[in-house]
């Protein structure tokens, strides 16, 4: 499990170098990127399918990138995209295509549906901690002209 969280981590730096992040928030990402599959690995290992793997994972991400994106005043993309690289479901994106061309429709209509899943895990997390932290940012802001 250590060896795949590194490798996640070096996965991260890579692409992070490719979308032209550098020095601090490249190490940055390529934590979240570690912190992401470090939570996928947690409950994979406990038994829960992949994609609930892929929902916590990508909860722990975008709630890390929010608070790194207010601490170094930098977008959250910048430490979100990286990090979702190595929890990507390409493995099961390239078996659908696979199967689907070979002709066993039984296995590829599995691997579509396990792809969409976790690809949908990964945007709902995402978009709820997005929302979530839209929604308490308002209301912080809200409070400080209601005190002055």
């Amino acid at each position: 499990m250590l060896k795949n969280i590194l490798f996640s981590t070096i996965a991260a730096v890579s692409f992070g170098i490719m979308f032209n992040i550098r020095g601090v928030s490249l190490i940055l990402a390529a934590l979240n990127a570690g912190l992401g599959f470090f939570f996928y690995s947690i409950t994979t290992v406990y038994g829960y399918e992949s994609h609930i793997g892929m929902l916590v994972a990508s909860i722990s991400m975008s709630i890390c990138a929010e608070i790194l994106a207010r601490k170094r005043k930098t977008p959250a993309s910048v430490f979100l995209v990286p990090a979702l690289i190595p929890v990507v479901p390409g493995g099961a994106i390239f078996q659908f295509a696979l199967n689907l061309l070979e002709g066993n429709n039984e296995l590829a209509f599995s691997y579509g549906i396990k792809t969409i899943l976790e690809a949908g895990a990964l945007a709902i997390g995402i978009i709820l901690v997005s929302s979530l932290t839209k929604v308490i940012i308002r209301m912080l802001n809200k409070r400080k002209t209601h005190v002055m």
